[in-house]
């Protein structure tokens, strides 16, 4: 609908100056034509002076001798067809003032008089409207050949357009390109535009895929602590204040995991200094009411002083999810083990199919963490057999 009334517009404006072209084309050959005939008829009249002045007695001049004069062999030859019309022949004191109406041409007599012949223009004007009116069907030819070929131009400047409009409308894989494009390097580089900010769209829809389920990942584990938090105040039969304290500080914390990832974006490029082990044990001491509910125990083989220059909040999120991960499928009372070296970190647990995960997952959270990796260039893998489930993140690009 677009490209018709484009071509609809661009055909009507094309034929619009055409005839307005062809207009002033033919008032400016009109002038042309009618100024040469102007010069036939001044001349006709010039030649007739000549032939008065040279074989009549002018001196004794009588109205009467028109008729005489009419009568010329040559002047009936000259007054056949031609452009004289209407036709004066006279003996004036004065010479006429210019008219646009009559032409005439005068000759100076003995006796200080003029002798004028004169003629109407006004068979130019007939000259003018026959000779247009008897070619009026060239006219139209012209005008519907003009107008087929602009049309013709408009579907072959188009074509192009048309191929990028149906792969917009068609495509549903961004990076899959139009093979053969028309029209040279502008549709070409069209082309790659729309591809372009189709690919950019197809980005951020993927991103907004992936935050939603991070916010719902990340939701788990403040969800789970408060019902855990409320299923022991329950069996003990009576709601505690510290049980209650520390609900309202489970409730807090959701409210803050909702604003910080709301107003979070996707990929941060902020780079902060990294000390490994104060990281992960805040996310421990984070988790604490989940592992102590389990009895789990971490063993930590950190140095104090490994760090790396990294973005904060997607490493952050990466071993938050594993670390959730461990404590989700490790036995009851078993030990976590968490090494960090030369920017390689590991983590393990022993597997135990009998346990109930703590929070219920959504079973995106290691494709969430694998998601980061690969956009940052951090390696994730996992080895997993019959006791044993390690997990390692390699930070070294």
């Amino acid at each position: 609908m677009l490209l018709k009334t484009f071509k609809g517009r661009i055909l009507a404006v094309t034929l619009g100056m055409t005839i307005f072209s062809v207009a002033i084309f033919g008032y400016g050959l009109a002038r042309i034509y009618y100024h040469h005939m102007e010069k036939c008829l001044t001349r006709s009249l010039s030649f007739l002076t000549n032939i008065v002045t040279h074989e009549y007695d002018l001196s004794q001049w009588d109205p009467k001798m028109v008729v005489e004069i009419r009568k010329n062999e040559q002047m009936q030859n000259i007054l056949k067809g031609g452009l004289l019309y209407d036709l004066r022949i006279e003996v004036l004191p004065v010479q006429p003032t210019l008219n646009d109406d009559r032409l005439f041409r005068s000759a100076l007599l003995a006796d200080g008089r003029y002798l004028v012949i004169s003629s109407s223009t006004a068979k130019i004007d007939d000259e003018l409207i026959a000779m247009m009116a008897n070619r009026w069907f060239f006219f139209l030819l012209g005008l519907l050949f003009t107008s087929g070929m602009i049309y013709f131009l408009i579907r072959h400047l188009f074509a192009p357009f048309n191929e990028l409009v149906h792969h917009c409308l068609t495509c549903r894989d961004p990076k899959n390109k139009p093979n053969v494009v028309r029209g040279g390097t502008e549709i070409i580089a069209l082309r790659d535009a729309i591809a372009t900010l189709q690919e950019r769209i197809s980005g951020l829809q993927s991103a907004q895929h992936d935050s939603m389920k991070a916010l719902t990942h990340e939701l788990k584990t403040p969800l789970a602590q408060l019902r855990l938090r409320i299923d022991i105040a329950d069996q003990k039969g009576e709601w505690k204040r510290d049980s209650i304290v520390q609900a309202r500080e489970e409730i807090d914390t959701i409210s803050d995991k909702i604003t910080h990832i709301l107003h979070t974006t996707e990929h941060s490029e902020e780079m902060e200094i990294i000390y490994f082990k104060e990281s992960v044990e805040a996310w421990i001491e984070e988790l604490k009411p989940l592992w102590q509910h389990r009895k789990l125990h971490f063993e930590l083989s950190i140095p104090e002083t490994s760090s790396a220059l990294l973005p904060k909040a997607p490493f952050e999120r990466v071993t938050r999810i594993l670390i959730e991960n461990a404590l989700n499928h490790a036995c009851f009372g078993s030990t976590i083990y968490l090494r960090c070296d030369n920017g390689v970190f590991e983590i393990e647990n022993p597997v135990c199919d009998k346990v109930t995960p703590i929070i219920h997952s959504t079973g995106v959270g290691l494709e969430i963490a694998q998601t980061l990796c690969d956009y940052y260039g951090w390696k994730l893998h996992d080895v997993q057999d019959e006791k044993h489930y390690m997990a390692t993140l390699s930070l070294v690009n």
